[in-house]
């Protein structure tokens, strides 16, 4: 770094101490010091959160993702959550996609049973829990963004996770999921155009 921007930096530094300090905002020099300490690592944790915020936490295996009828699919996490999103299938048809509503973060939850809607141009669509167990976090990039659901439905634009009440009835309900080839199978018969009186 050449001297010139160095010596440029302090006596800018310094200015802004100067200020400072005839302004009352500090008592001293070793104040206005730590309080600028403090806002840059303030600016730090918040641009680390961004990150955090936005950086795929887990990995998706497709081969692990079971399905509910309703176009819901439900992912294990390392922390024994259960991660709860929309189809890719479900998103494709949902056109003009403009906001997610559930159920706030400690609320109970049933499977089977609503826990949101999302809201497209036209209608609502019903968000159907996959499992049983207490809403513990909210993905915030869909709620600010709901058109991310677009781009990456099974990493990024996850909906929800959900702490299961018990163990072995969270095993219960996650056979009664549709794998990913019983899944595909059953899409195709969706798709497949209907003959009448067949």
């Amino acid at each position: 770094m050449p001297e010139w921007k160095t010596v440029r930096v302090k006596q800018e530094l310094v200015a802004a101490a100067t200020r400072t300090l005839e302004k009352g905002r500090c008592r001293s020099l070793s104040e206005f010091v730590s309080e600028a300490i403090r806002l840059r690592l303030e600016e730090l944790k918040k641009s680390h959160e961004a990150i955090a915020e936005t950086r795929i936490e887990y990995p998706v295996i497709q081969e692990r993702l079971r399905y509910t009828p309703n176009h819901l699919w439900a992912m294990v996490t390392p922390d024994g959550n259960i991660r709860v999103g929309l189809s890719d299938y479900a998103q494709r048809r949902l056109e003009g996609v403009v906001g997610f509503q559930t159920d706030a973060v400690g609320c109970e939850v049933k499977k089977g049973e609503p826990f949101g809607v999302v809201e497209t141009w036209m209608f609502m669509f019903d968000l159907f829990s996959p499992v049983s167990g207490k809403i513990v976090r909210l993905n915030k990039i869909l709620i600010e963004n709901p058109s991310a659901i677009s781009k990456n439905p099974h990493e990024t634009a996850w909906i929800a996770e959900i702490r299961p009440n018990n163990l072995i009835t969270l095993e219960e309900e996650l056979t009664d999921l549709m794998r990913p080839p019983k899944y595909k199978n059953w899409l195709e018969k969706l798709d497949r155009p209907r003959i009448l009186g067949v």
